[in-house]
């Protein structure tokens, strides 16, 4: 016993404990990162929208379709208007969508945070091209967050302009955040527009993740070995 925790061996038994301990923590990081739909709160829950999307980062999966409140000034300037698109939302999943509801306009607006950050919000649908005026004072928008529509892992949209993050940036003075919130209490004149995207409240488990979760305890346990011989070895040379 002596010869294991010999003065020369420390540094290996150290070295050693730091990587076991970091395999077990990287595997249950990923253990997590399988179930991450799972936690993803109800619909009918509130959310502040800062919990749920971060400056500078792509918007969380988990944060699709949750319905979130927004507080911020409307960024002055002209109103962005998408053509052609339906009020419910369908011609995301349907070319022919558009022909069942009727086409018209989504109107949008860059709603300027506190941080001095952007996010878009879906102000409602017209049939019309009117201008819609907004005011300079403080706003709070509840609505449902919706990721960009050129995210990868969404459904084909058949629509021109596409609503994404890298187009919003063209019409905004500040960063934008990632996806867009669909207002569900659209100013007058407008109807409201039926978020096409839900919450995630379960979604099974995400194998990937699950492979790399005991792939990290696999070298954890390469590690114990190679960590046992050694010592061995060393113990072998003191005696």
């Amino acid at each position: 016993m002596r010869r294991i925790f010999a003065q020369q061996s420390w540094t290996t038994h150290l070295l050693a404990l730091l990587l076991v301990v970091l395999c077990l923590l990287l595997s249950n990081w990923q253990w997590h990162r399988a179930h991450y739909s799972r936690s993803a709160a109800k619909i009918s829950a509130v959310v502040e929208f800062n919990k749920l999307s971060k400056p500078r980062d792509f918007l969380p999966p988990s944060s699709i379709g949750q319905l979130t409140r927004v507080r911020g000034f409307w960024q002055p300037g002209k109103q962005i208007t998408l053509a052609n698109r339906p009020r419910d939302g369908r011609l995301l999943t349907s070319s022919s969508a558009n022909q069942l509801t009727g086409s018209g306009n989504w109107v949008v607006g860059i709603l300027r945070l506190s941080d001095g950050t952007s996010v878009a919000v879906l102000r409602g649908w017209e049939s019309t091209s009117a201008v819609h005026q907004v005011s300079s004072r403080v706003q709070t928008i509840t609505g449902v967050i919706q990721p960009a529509e050129d995210a990868p892992s969404g459904p084909a949209i058949h629509a021109t302009p596409l609503l994404s993050t890298s187009y919003l940036l063209s019409h905004s003075k500040t960063n934008v955040r990632d996806g867009f919130v669909v207002s569900i209490q659209p100013e007058q004149g407008l109807s409201p527009v039926v978020p096409t995207r839900s919450a995630l409240t379960q979604n099974g488990l995400h194998w990937l993740n699950v492979f790399y979760t005991f792939n990290w305890m696999f070298f954890a346990l390469l590690i114990g070995i190679i960590w046992r011989r050694v010592i061995k070895e060393q113990a072998r040379d003191v005696a």
